[in-house]
């Protein structure tokens, strides 16, 4: 062979192989790895949320095909308020579709799970602060259900004082589902509490 032709040929194998290689770069890492590496994929989800930490659950929240994680994020620590967002996964690329006003908890010692309830063909996002006390020792714990569907944030708080029993107070709603599920996980903790229709504040 001579040496042009291997010139030429040394240089079309350069050029697929890099041709090769940048096809490789462009893909995104995070629909071929959400099935082994979660740590990758809640790296790339704080990216995308210009945050350092957050929450992440995988499932099927607004009832169609689309594969989703709802994160949940700490915005400001120092106030203890966390946001809900909800991410969608499509053509290899990560893109928030949806966020909840700020709301009072933290991520701090919390409970976060993906829940399902009869009549509602979604998946819910559950959260739950767990308890924690002042230097009264008042305590108080936030607790949400998160209908990314509907854009709906259901809100229950119950309140711990000295010498006075617990109290749950719950947002409005008309799926008793939704009142049921937080009077049950509720009751397992704190069996006495009573249920208020005003919401409590400790100062």
């Amino acid at each position: 062979m001579s040496l042009s032709k291997c010139s030429v040929l040394l240089l079309l194998s350069i050029i697929f192989v890099s041709g090769c290689t940048k096809k490789t770069s462009d893909q995104s890492p995070v629909v071929q790895q959400l099935n082994n590496n979660s740590e990758n994929l809640l790296k790339d989800v704080n990216a995308l949320l210009h945050t350092e930490a957050s929450h992440i659950v995988m499932g099927n929240f607004t009832g169609d095909s689309t594969r989703q994680v709802a994160a949940i994020v700490e915005i400001n620590k120092k106030e203890e308020k966390i946001s809900f967002c909800l991410i969608e996964i499509k053509d290899a690329k990560l893109e928030k579709k949806n966020e909840t006003q700020p709301l009072d908890g933290s991520l701090k010692d919390c409970k976060i799970e993906k829940i399902n309830l009869p009549g509602i063909s979604n998946d819910l996002v559950y959260y739950n602060s767990q308890i924690y006390f002042m230097g009264s020792n008042s305590g108080e714990v936030f607790s949400y259900l998160v209908d990314f569907k509907t854009q709906k944030t259901y809100y229950a708080h119950l309140v711990s004082e000295p010498r006075k029993p617990e109290y749950l107070y719950m947002s409005k709603t008309d799926n008793p589902e939704i009142r049921k599920y937080f009077i049950d996980i509720f009751r397992k903790d704190y069996p006495a509490f009573k249920i208020t229709s005003k919401d409590r504040i400790i100062n």
